[in-house]
């Protein structure tokens, strides 16, 4: 199904389409040709991850990894929203389309050379459209050139803990052995754009035109409109990866994002994305989390000016549970009977253990609340005079 339909004159047109024509032809010869890029087997590998947490609910092959394809444009779409938070780009400065952006192939948006659109229309092309030549021009524009924008994508990547994710260019239709991730990675990737609400107009938005009107835009993700509280992403296939599908929601308070790849179908993709959000929302609650009423305030000192220093906690913040168990949270606190001089502020100095029956939901460090120097002979001695004195 081809997703961008240009408006214009009937030499384009036809031109267009011929392309169109050829390429889905070129695709289907690939698809039943027996290469080294095609990928014999589905792992239909996925990952549910709640969003303020970051915690994995369910998670199947979430480690392994896949063959990346058109999920790399998501990256390239963080980017460019994190540059544009920055003020390093605004979503209405003026992109110009170069060579090697018209010289892309597969799904575009038909930018010829010196083409110019804003940001905003660039992502629209990405977002809706998966188009790779908006996805090189808004690469170049960012780095320079695309291969530098593949090291700024890795560079953030690395950032974000994506540890076995590789890029190589902004569309993720080349170097289809080079490209990889998890669906761990991905989930972590669609967790950081699930926080750019300036993009869930673009992500949700069924049908659109830009170019005054010449390029119209269709999106496959069609649970992107029709799941509730959908904030939208992508789903897709790659040259060697099968589809897969990127969905995050959010309703009442709740967050979920779900990576799933390397299905056999988009049918598949799409019923385990809505079947893993059912799941996040109607199996879990994010609760909040409380120090225990028997924590002890201070800890005995030995050997300093003070006899004991008092005590404080990390911040217990939340977490997810299954729902029914938000009542069986229970506390253990690890501490020693005393701590020696000399103690810094802020010095860990036990940890306190969050359960739900036997699973560890969260652990909170238990620092001093302040410095608490060690005695010196000068101390000792004035100890001693007032003992001596009081005898």
């Amino acid at each position: 199904m081809l997703n961008i339909i240009r408006k214009g004159d009937n030499v384009k047109l036809i031109y267009r389409i011929t392309s169109a024509i050829v390429t889905i032809a070129f695709m289907l010869l690939l698809s039943a040709a027996d290469v080294s890029c095609e990928a014999e087997e589905y792992t239909e590998s996925y990952v549910l991850m709640e969003v303020y947490t970051g915690t994995v609910v369910r998670q199947r092959e979430g480690e392994k990894q896949i063959h990346s394809g058109s999920f790399n444009k998501l990256m390239t779409v963080l980017l460019a929203a994190e540059a544009a938070e920055r003020k390093e780009i605004e979503y209405d400065t003026v992109i110009t389309a170069s060579e090697r952006a018209f010289s892309m192939t597969g799904a575009k948006i038909w930018l010829e050379t010196g083409d110019k659109l804003t940001l905003e229309e660039m992502l629209k092309g990405i977002i809706i459209g998966n188009a790779n030549d908006a996805a090189c021009a808004v690469a170049e524009r960012l780095g320079g050139t695309e291969e530098k924008f593949a090291e700024m994508m890795n560079k953030r990547a690395a950032e974000l803990g994506m540890a076995s994710t590789v890029f190589t260019n902004a569309s993720g239709s080349y170097d289809c052995e080079k490209q990889l991730t998890t669906a761990y990675d991905a989930a972590l990737l669609l967790r950081e754009l699930a926080g750019h609400d300036e993009l869930s107009e673009m992500f949700t938005t069924r049908v659109d035109e830009i170019k005054n009107g010449e390029v119209q835009l269709v999106t496959t993700n069609r649970m992107c409109h029709s799941y509730k509280g959908s904030v939208g992403f992508k789903c897709g296939r790659g040259e060697i990866s099968g589809y897969f599908a990127a969905e995050g929601a959010v309703r009442d308070g709740a967050a979920y994002v779900t990576a799933v790849l390397d299905c056999s179908d988009e049918d598949r993709a799409m019923a385990l994305a809505k079947e893993l959000l059912d799941i996040g929302f109607n199996g879990y609650s994010v609760i909040s989390l409380n120090v225990p009423e028997d924590m002890p305030e201070t800890i005995a000192v030995k050997q300093g000016q003070a006899s004991e220093v008092r005590l404080m906690v990390q911040d217990t913040g939340v977490a997810v549970a299954a729902k029914g168990s938000e009542g069986n949270v229970r506390a253990e606190i690890y501490l020693p009977s005393f701590v020696y001089a000399p103690v810094e502020k802020g010095e860990k100095v036990g940890e306190l253990r969050l359960f739900i029956g036997d699973k560890l939901i969260k652990t909170c460090m238990i620092f001093s609340a302040s410095d608490v120097e060690k005695k010196d002979f000068k101390n000792v001695l004035s100890e001693m005079m007032k003992y001596a004195v009081s005898f």
